[in-house]
């Protein structure tokens, strides 16, 4: 069977009642993203990365739960309108709360990013500077006692 003979998956809205359920799914799937996305943000910002990297493991299939109900809503958008719009509009906005939400987490996320990096410069430097002759002794030759950077620097991205 080929990709255009598959009957679309996607849910088809065609009564006031199906287009209930569509926008009550995808705000379920808010409702369990919301949470999690707080959670995050908040071990990010007291500097919990470990905590906050169990928390984007669970994220990951909530996050993608609600793109699918966000896909199924794009599908059915002029029938939403028309048999559902104070409903669209509670998830309208829902999603400017949830946008919001989001903003913070990608600030604390860049925020954690720019940490990071700098530690990791700093330690880079700091490991280049012990290494460094401190004097050269006879003939140019680094002052005795001085050993071969061959120590190579070990850096895990995970915690």
């Amino acid at each position: 069977m080929t990709r255009e003979q598959r009957p679309d998956p996607r849910p088809r809205v065609a009564s006031a009642l199906d287009a209930e359920s569509l926008v009550n799914a995808a705000i379920d799937a808010l409702d369990a993203l919301e949470p999690v996305i707080a959670e995050e943000t908040a071990f990010l910002r007291d500097g919990k990365m470990k905590a906050a990297l169990d928390v984007a493991e669970r994220k990951g299939p909530v996050a993608q739960a609600y793109q699918r109900a966000l896909e199924d809503l794009k599908a059915n958008a002029i029938a939403l309108g028309r048999y559902a719009p104070p409903a669209l509009a509670l998830l309208r906005r829902r999603h400017e709360s949830f946008s919001e939400l989001m903003s913070l987490n990608m600030a604390v996320l860049g925020t954690a990013k720019t940490v990071s990096e700098s530690i990791i410069r700093e330690l880079a430097n700091e490991v280049g500077q012990a290494r460094s002759p401190q004097g050269y002794g006879a003939f140019g030759q680094p002052a005795s006692g001085y050993r071969s950077p061959a120590t190579p620097l070990s850096v895990s991205k995970t915690l």
